[in-house]
């Protein structure tokens, strides 16, 4: 005969298997974590990685592998990102890590600097940023041009896609200044990225309530007619 006390678990594991599965599938979308953590959202190529960005901090996200890149380092997550609904779902560890990571970056850019005799409070800036890039001839090098809101500080991040069947990899950041008049500029080395044919998205953020903005380059040769 059976025991009723044994059929009663049965039955319960039975009814919270749903349950467990479900959490196991549950997560965060990373456009998510992003408004939560002030991050401007951008996709990257076409294997669908992701980029959250500010002034300080990129991170870059593929589905499906656990590597993740923040700044010029590379990051290991419990479990990879994963593709659904249009977006990029990740677990609650590694978005809670994105948002310290955005806290720590924020806490730092808000922080004054020593203070100097006739030194004012410290500026906001608000207004968007317009970019043009070319691959420089005759150079390894991009040059890049834009504008933003005087004075403002800007970060230009080289995101380089190799081809389709190669995550997207972060090249390079340069920290610039606009001048009085908001321009600024920058001849940006792309190596390591020597292939011939890889996209290169130049990505360019500013300080907070400035809207960032981006522009592609395909590297060719660098010499016309040399292969």
């Amino acid at each position: 005969m059976r025991n009723p006390a044994t059929a009663l678990a049965a039955a319960l594991s039975l009814s919270m298997l749903p349950a467990i599965a479900a959490g196991a599938q549950s997560g965060v979308p990373l456009a998510t974590v992003a408004a939560r953590a002030g991050l401007a959202y951008r996709w990257l190529g076409p294997e669908r990685s992701v980029s959250l960005s500010r002034p300080g901090l990129v991170v870059v996200l593929r589905p499906g592998e656990t590597l993740y890149d923040v700044n010029d380092r590379v990051e290991i997550a419990d479990r990879a990102p994963r593709y659904a609904g249009g977006d990029l779902v990740v677990d609650q560890s590694l978005a809670a890590h994105i948002e310290r990571l955005a806290r720590t970056t924020r806490s730092a850019s808000l922080r004054p600097p020593a203070a100097t005799a006739g030194s004012g409070p410290q500026r906001s800036f608000s207004g968007a940023i317009q970019i043009e890039a070319r691959h420089l001839p005759g150079s390894e090098a991009i040059a890049v041009n834009g504008q933003a809101p005087p004075g403002a500080p800007v970060t230009i991040t080289l995101l380089a896609t190799l081809s389709p069947d190669i995550p997207t990899v972060l090249v390079s950041r340069s920290d610039v200044q606009t001048d009085v008049n908001g321009r600024f500029g920058a001849i940006i080395s792309t190596a390591p990225d020597y292939l011939r044919g890889s996209t290169i998205e130049v990505l360019a953020t500013s300080a907070p309530g400035v809207a960032p903005a981006s522009a592609h380059v395909t590297l060719g040769a660098p010499e016309p007619g040399f292969h």
